[in-house]
């Protein structure tokens, strides 16, 4: 398993480096950072860059899709779920059936998410009703005020483009995480050799006794998180997406008027290019660690993220 130890060390290493002088407070949690005169915080992964209204649309998978489909631009659908419990002036018995009539549209085929989610956790497939009533009542008892029905889709790659004031500063995209036969072991012995600290989330009907023929690619889950498994691929200007990914990444970011943040795109296996989210918490802990030269990579991120904290205008973007 990973830690938050590469990002800590990253801010270290910058703050020494452009003598900006640090201080942890709250047992480290908070790190203020001073600098001419100004005084800036790192809280968890959130540097002080984003206003708190576009923090709070992103880290809200169904708020982001409401405000991206009001400027019109291509995202997954989303249909909205809420707890009785907790939302109950909101709550009536439709949205659960508009999440099984969204099962029927989709060939039986269903995410359901907390709209809270974050690393791919709380987000299960379903394919049948039954499941869609087992899945909603296990994220309603687990505190969940509301949460989000979507189509399942083929994603072929997801692209993860990080955004800074404007800029586009990286792009990498995940492919599912699979394995290679070699004729001799089944599909459930090679995810045990290849991702043997994972734990992941394999597709539903997957026959993990097959054994594969030699050299026949697997791919063994649906989610595309590094932290499942998902392999991260290094990407040029040639890439077939590249331009319409970062059109849609920019249109994204500045709709819910956020300065530093991931935006997850995905294109489908039939070549639609669709927003999947908005992360407000930049966090490259996995891609260092599985990518060569990834740690110098997320230290040029993070430095002129950093750098942008501290620049006069900032607060007029804010």
């Amino acid at each position: 398993m990973y830690s938050n130890k590469a990002f800590y060390k990253i801010i270290d290493e910058i703050c020494k480096e452009k003598n900006i002088e640090q201080k942890l407070i709250s047992y480290g949690w908070i790190r203020q950072l001073k600098k001419n005169e100004k005084t800036k915080y790192i809280m968890g992964y959130q540097l002080d860059l984003n206003n708190i209204n576009s923090y709070k649309i992103v880290g809200d998978k169904y708020a982001t899709y409401s405000v991206l489909k009001d400027h019109n631009i291509p995202t997954i659908e989303h249909r909205i779920i809420f707890n009785p419990k907790t939302r109950s002036l909101y709550y009536k018995n439709k949205f659960i059936e508009e999440a099984k009539e969204l099962l029927r549209e989709n060939q039986n085929k269903l995410v359901i998410k907390a709209n809270s989610s974050y690393k791919g956790k709380d987000v299960y497939f379903c394919d049948n009703e039954q499941e869609i009533e087992a899945i909603v009542k296990k994220l309603f008892d687990e505190d969940n005020d509301t949460l989000s029905a979507c189509p399942y889709l083929d994603i072929e790659y997801e692209y993860r483009v990080i955004y800074l004031c404007g800029d586009i500063l990286f792009v990498y995209k995940k492919k599912k995480p699979y394995v290679v036969g070699n004729g001799k072991d089944t599909i459930n012995e090679l995810i045990n050799k290849k991702f043997p600290n994972y734990k992941m989330d394999i597709y539903k009907n997957l026959d993990l006794q097959r054994v594969p023929a030699n050299e026949e690619n697997v791919t063994v889950s649906w989610k595309h998180n590094l932290s499942n498994g998902a392999e991260p691929l290094l990407i040029d200007r040639n890439d077939e997406f590249i331009d319409v990914v970062k059109d849609v990444a920019v249109k994204s970011a500045k709709a819910v008027n956020i300065s530093f943040a991931s935006v997850d795109i995905a294109v489908t296996e039939d070549k639609k290019v669709l927003n999947m989210e908005i992360n407000g918490n930049v966090c490259m802990n996995k891609f260092v660690e599985i990518v060569p030269n990834g740690y110098e990579i997320a230290k040029s991120i993070f430095s002129k993220a950093i750098d942008k904290m501290f620049e006069e205008n900032l607060d007029s973007l804010q």
